[in-house]
């Protein structure tokens, strides 16, 4: 769509949208408002038709002043005067009451009630003959806070009641259907705190009303119908004639109920009846001259707006065309800044802004070559100096490790029960290993992103078990679970592949910082890891959830930059530097996979990796590929016809170096020496180069510290570890290991055991590995099968010490062990 028909779409979008708002708000609203002050004007004529009750009220207030004013003889005499006499007097009143209310047919039934509102005398007039007289059983009462409102009246006041229908007193009497009572006090009081000496009540019947007013309806608020003369119907018959009506009576206030065909009724709660409900009632509304105004008035306003509309129409069409003229300048001018990287002068007329903008431009166009030509020059600085950043960064980390190993293991070692430092010694060596632990992840984050920055990134790709790897992976962590109360649980589908071709190190660092992650943000509850079948591109899933404290909505991409965290307080709270996800999330983008996740607060989150079922050597983009499919049946996807060879190479990670002798046959120590100068000629033929390391497995601290110095008096470089996981876990960090020297006494486990695991590792098939301490020569044999190199006795002797390593990287000088050891 050209600009011209935005800015004609725009300019009516302003100029119309407001005007249409305005007539939609306010045009209903001018029609509810006539029609209510229409439907007022009804509802006042209908309160002056029923100006007639409060008039004819207004007589019976004078008439039960006047009743109480001269009382029923009862209440007069009291306990003073006999019975008889009390009888006498009251047929006297009741001959005299039929006098004066004889024309007054709506007055049926007067109660005289003591100061206690006991009922003392009463009167009804009866249907047929019309004749007042007292009956057996007295009328129904007044409530009890009508009667004692109405005793502390003044002498001469009145007070009315509600109206009360009454559905089982008018099937006997139909008068009492609709009823209402007056009240005034009776006698004199001499003091505002004297009681009267009773109450006159007085009861009208107002179902005339009903028969009076034809057109209206008398409704009650469970929707029955009040007909004077017939009783009061069990059923809602007002809802079913009028559908809708039940809705206005529960909002309680005047209200127009509309049919599909006939006049509407205006229905008004006019009364309230004894219990609190009101009375309703319906009278038909003419709607004509309200329906006439509503069509006036909606054919002007529809008039106005259709010449508005017009005339913005024709203003935007005017101003669009202006726009897009100054808008096609405007681009063809920048085009040629842009893409010819020439000069344009703009000269337009107009308002000092459109001016103004030409000049800029003006100077934009002379400056653009220059700014082109010191971003290039800038961007390719940029882009070195990352590259020196990286280099230094991987090049600190990586001196940084080595001091920070030995400091690892010195203090677990210091902080174990068996060191022999009392508790607080202990717990102070604990503090010192937990900070080491975080100082060395942070290091190794460091290094990681170094080397992912720069490049330098080396995939090993082999054939990787994935129930053996998450069992290796659950018994490391379960420890750090166990220590939180955490319960962790693993889910293996029967259908998901049992092994893929990847980097075995590298997707076992994406899951463990899933499961540290999982640890560290999870209170209580459970950690699961599950091992399902994927869809076609990734048919492999691994997915950790927890039950922690989730990702805040929105936040679920920034916790994969590198350096960044949900927010602020989580890295308060919970510490760490924001690289593990980044990590994660480059290390399987470099496998070819992809790591998705579900969270909600205060629920957990669910991350999950998706992997292909065989990595492409040729589409990683890394260093350097290192193929290797040892350790598994199969050989690698990517060269199929190297069978063969890979078998070999798994044949060899299980043989010894040497041929392993009957267990029952002695060695002596020339045959071992012997075994070692071959091997570790034939094993280590570039161990001399500036790179490579020593590693020392040993628990026992004192031998720890007297080796480590002396391999350091050597020149070389020492990285220690105490048990074979951490030593698995450094040689999969570092693969330019010299030698391993492996204490004989380093656990329960038997260092047979021990070499064999590390053979197992393609990575590890070449390594030498020297056996420290003192072993029967069963415990030899098995650890030559297994593949060790030779041994050395403790206490270890330097000068045997420095033979061997002196053979192991320099060849050339190997016949001074035999002589040496």
């Amino acid at each position: 769509m050209k600009l011209r028909y935005y800015i004609l779409l725009l300019l009516l979008a302003f100029g119309l949208v407001p005007l249409i708002i305005a007539v939609l708000i306010n045009l209903p609203l001018v029609l509810d408002r006539t029609a209510m002050f229409y439907q007022k004007a009804y509802l006042q004529n209908l309160r002056a038709d029923f100006r007639d009750l409060d008039q004819h009220l207004a007589s019976r207030h004078e008439m039960i002043r006047l009743l109480a004013k001269l009382p029923e003889p009862g209440i007069i005499l009291g306990e003073a005067g006999d019975e008889e006499s009390i009888d006498l007097a009251r047929a006297r009143y009741t001959g005299w009451i039929n006098q004066m209310l004889s024309d007054q047919a709506d007055l049926i039934e007067i109660l005289f009630v003591d100061s206690h509102g006991n009922e003392r005398f009463w009167l009804q007039r009866d249907a047929q003959t019309r004749e007042w007289r007292p009956t057996e059983i007295p009328p129904s009462p007044p409530s009890r806070g009508f009667t004692n409102a109405g005793l502390k009246l003044k002498p001469g006041e009145v007070i009315v009641s509600r109206i009360r229908v009454n559905s089982f007193a008018a099937s006997e009497d139909p008068r009492q259907l609709m009823t209402l009572q007056l009240a005034s006090p009776v006698g004199q009081r001499d003091d505002e705190q004297q009681q009267p000496l009773g109450l006159l009540l007085m009861t009208i019947d107002v179902g005339g009303l009903a028969n009076f007013y034809r057109e209206t309806l008398w409704v009650t608020d469970d929707g029955r119908y009040l007909r004077p003369g017939e009783p009061l119907s069990d059923k809602a018959d007002a809802f079913g004639d009028f559908p809708g009506l039940a809705s206005i009576f529960e909002e309680g206030k005047l209200a127009l109920w509309k049919p599909e065909h006939g006049p509407p009724l205006l229905w008004v709660p006019m009364f309230l009846t004894e219990n609190g409900r009101p009375l309703w009632v319906g009278r038909p509304v003419d709607p004509s001259p309200i329906a006439s105004f509503r069509n006036a008035l909606i054919g002007r306003v529809l008039s106005i707006v259709l010449v508005l509309i017009l005339v913005v129409m024709v203003i935007a069409r005017w101003l669009a065309r202006r726009a897009e003229h100054f808008g096609q300048e405007l681009t063809t001018g920048v085009r040629g800044i842009l893409r010819e990287q020439r000069t344009r002068e703009f000269h337009w007329r107009g308002p000092t802004e459109v001016r103004e903008l030409g000049r800029e431009l003006n100077a934009l166009a002379r400056s653009h070559a220059e700014h082109l030509q010191a971003e290039r020059q800038h961007v390719q600085q940029l882009e070195q100096s990352n590259q020196y950043k990286s280099e230094f960064l991987a090049n600190v980390s990586h001196e940084l490790r080595t001091p920070l190993n030995s400091i690892l293991l010195l203090s677990k070692l210091l902080a174990a029960k068996e060191s022999g430092l009392d508790a607080d010694q202990q717990r102070q060596a604990k503090v010192i290993n937990e900070a080491g632990r975080d100082l060395l992840a942070m290091i190794d984050n460091v290094l990681d992103i170094s080397r992912i920055e720069a490049g330098a990134v080396t995939v090993h790709l082999e054939w990787v078990a994935i129930r053996e790897m998450i069992d290796e992976l659950v018994g490391m962590l379960s420890p750090i679970f166990s220590e939180k109360g955490l319960h962790l649980r693993v889910k293996l589908s029967a259908s998901a592949p049992h092994q893929i071709y990847s980097d075995r190190a590298k997707v076992r660092q994406v899951l463990k910082n899933f499961l540290s992650n999982a640890a560290k943000f999870t209170h209580s509850g459970e950690v699961s890891i599950s091992v399902a079948a994927g869809n076609q591109r990734y048919p492999l899933e691994i997915a950790v959830t927890d039950t922690g404290i989730g990702i805040p909505p929105g936040k679920e991409e920034v916790i994969f930059e590198a350096f960044r965290q949900a927010d602020g307080s989580t890295r308060r709270r919970y510490g760490g530097t924001g690289l593990g996800l980044s990590i994660s999330k480059e290390l399987v983008h470099l496998l070819g996979g992809q790591i998705s996740v579900t969270s909600t607060p205060g629920v957990g989150s669910r991350f999950t990796l998706h992997l292909p079922l065989a990595c492409d050597p040729n589409a990683i983009s890394a260093a350097e590929v290192i193929e290797n499919g040892s350790g598994a049946e199969q050989s690698s996807p990517a060269q199929s016809g190297a069978a063969e060879e890979t078998a070999r190479i798994a044949e060899a990670s299980r043989q010894p170096s040497a041929a392993p002798r009957p267990a029952e046959q002695p060695l002596s120590t020339g045959e071992r020496n012997s075994d070692a100068r071959t091997t570790l000629a034939a094993s280590s033929p570039q161990a001399a180069e500036s790179d490579q390391w020593v590693l020392l497995v040993e628990r026992d601290v004192q031998s720890l510290v007297t080796v480590t110095a002396e391999l350091e008096v050597l020149g070389l470089r020492v990285q220690t570890a105490a048990d074979e996981e951490e030593a698995l876990e450094t040689l999969s960090e570092d693969h330019d290991c010299a030698m391993l020297l492996l204490a004989g006494s380093l656990e329960a486990k038997e260092p047979c055991d021990t070499i064999h695991s590390l053979r197992q590792k393609a990575w590890l098939t070449d390594l030498p590995i020297v056996v420290l301490g003192d072993l029967d020569e069963t415990q030899q044999r098995r650890c030559l099968a297994a593949g060790a190199c030779c041994f050395l006795s403790k206490p270890i002797r330097p000068d045997a010490l420095a033979n061997l390593i002196h053979s192991s990287l320099r060849p050339e000088i190997a016949e001074d062990i035999e002589r040496t050891a």
